[in-house]
């Protein structure tokens, strides 16, 4: 639901490979991405990797309802929840995630009823009664995002999360959304026009938590509670009040005066001194250090990427020495920096979005005037690396990793200018990667060059940096192309140790 790994995560190739261990996969989308066709047409059929006659994975594919066809909410990096109505009913077999939902677990309760074992009785537990309207039966979006708000013990809607008790008196399904269902009104419903309110437009929709608009605004104040800025006020200390005041709701303890200082043996938010604004930490202070929690670390550092053309020049670590790596013979890394074989792999690919496509182009390559718009996948050089490559403009190049090749057209710009590091010339090859086989615009996708390689903290792939060779021309078809890959690697003299070193 959502994603599409056979062309939008990294090594796309493993991932097809993966899926292709399944016994069964379930796939919801708008149209048949690459994640629900790949078993009868993906890149592997065509070199002999697959075969769609012996593949066991059983692939259903539910038709999706658009954002239009539902009701819910968008969110964005301003912590803004927006509440829109669906225009239309789904057509065809198309169901909202939410009906999905809710009707598997009606299904599964359903045949579990009366069931002794107790390893059922979460299931049967759990509180499923949510209105339905409409033909289709469709759950109230509303219903859930009241209950995710949260209630009292009297089932009151509740308005703020300090209202939460951990002795079983409330309930609410994610304390930053308590609030958005405040009074029983649709908060995040809310569309005060700007001419109607001020600047921190407060009445339109509604922002986690505590619909503060700025969060730590405290710092906004000095240590009296002052503005540092009148032109940039957020709120201040109202001293006959009492209390917080200003432009947006006080993200801090709003009637603990600047003048407090907590006990030494203070816990919680009683150990919040009236002047340090940080409530999230546990002193109140902003750190520039992470005393516990992070794997590799208190303090931000660089490191090269899993494959870099160069040394590290602020450490004689390389690499993040407890990045996460799965060397295997799918997922085989460059050599990096100095290290023999790296001058097979001579030049650095970024990967980079359009805002013509969305993603994994699940969305976007179907839509036929964002297809018009960005019609063919395509690499970005420099005039210099065109010259240095014999690459030709609206021309076609094969770019080569040590996990696959992939075949984009070429633009030729200014744009991508060529770096001087550590004393010699680094070519950069822009690639978006919005690609794949299906839609009304079709093309190779670039995570196919791409390796996993994990930070230790959060698990997020690294797919933005590494390293390639670029020829000019189509690449090679059927198992011509595995050649292609293999014989990369022999020259740089890959193993499955390769790149697995700090």
């Amino acid at each position: 639901m959502g994603e599409n790994p056979a062309v939008g995560s990294a090594n796309t190739k493993v991932q097809r490979l993966g899926m292709a261990n399944l016994e069964w996969l379930v796939v919801r989308d708008f149209t048949l991405i690459e994640s629900a066709t790949w078993w009868k047409d993906g890149p592997e059929i065509e070199t002999g990797e697959l075969s769609t006659e012996e593949n066991g994975t059983e692939v259903f594919f539910f038709p999706a309802a658009a954002q239009t066809e539902k009701d819910g909410c968008f969110t964005n990096t301003n912590r803004w929840v927006q509440w829109h109505d669906g225009a239309v009913e789904p057509a065809g077999d198309a169901r909202s995630d939410l009906w999905v939902m809710y009707h598997l677990g009606r299904i599964i309760r359903s045949k579990l009823e009366g069931s002794a074992d107790e390893r059922d009785r979460p299931v049967l537990d759990l509180t499923w009664d949510y209105p339905v309207h409409g033909d289709l039966d469709e759950p109230s979006a509303e219903a859930v995002l009241a209950e995710i708000n949260g209630y009292d013990a009297e089932g009151r809607h509740l308005s703020f999360y300090t209202q939460l008790r951990d002795d079983g008196s409330t309930r609410c399904g994610c304390w930053i959304y308590c609030g958005i269902y405040a009074d029983g009104v649709n908060q995040a419903a809310r569309r005060k026009p700007h001419t109607e309110q001020d600047w921190t437009a407060h009445e339109w929709a509604w922002a986690w938590p505590g619909n503060r608009r700025i969060l730590y605004n405290r710092a906004s104040a000095d240590p009296e509670g002052r503005p540092w800025s009148e032109r940039k006020a957020l709120v201040w200390w109202d001293e006959e009040a009492g209390r917080w005041t200003g432009h947006d709701i006080a993200d801090f303890v709003p009637d603990r005066p600047p003048s407090f200082r907590p006990d030494p043996d203070a816990k919680g938010p009683d150990a919040i001194g009236g002047t340090d604004p940080f409530i999230m930490q546990a002193d109140g202070k902003g750190w520039l250090f992470a005393p516990a929690g992070l794997i590799d670390g208190p303090l931000p550092a660089h490191y090269e990427p899993q494959e870099s053309p160069f040394e590290n020049a602020l450490y004689s670590r390389r690499h993040n020495p407890v990045r996460r790596t799965f060397s295997s013979k799918h997922n085989l890394y460059h050599p990096s920096g100095s290290d023999p074989g790296s001058e097979v792999f001579p030049y650095l690919i970024i990967t980079h979005r359009l805002t013509e496509h969305f993603t994994s182009g699940a969305m976007s390559r179907w839509v036929p005037y964002l297809a018009e718009l960005q019609p063919e996948f395509f690499c970005e050089v420099s005039p210099e690396l065109a010259a240095e490559r014999g690459l030709e403009h609206c021309g076609w190049a094969t770019l080569i990793s040590a996990r696959n090749a992939i075949e984009a057209r070429v633009m030729v710009t200014d744009r991508i200018t060529p770096l001087r590091v550590q004393g010699r010339t680094m070519h950069q090859i822009g690639v978006p990667y919005h690609w794949g086989p299906n839609g009304y615009v079709t093309g190779d996708a670039a995570n196919e060059l791409v390796p996993i390689a994990l930070d230790p903290n959060g698990n997020i792939q690294e797919d933005k940096a590494l390293t390639v060779d670029i020829q000019p021309g189509r690449r090679p078809r059927g198992p011509a192309l595995l050649d292609l890959v293999r014989e990369y690697r022999e020259r740089a003299g890959i193993t499955e140790h390769t790149g697995t070193g700090a």
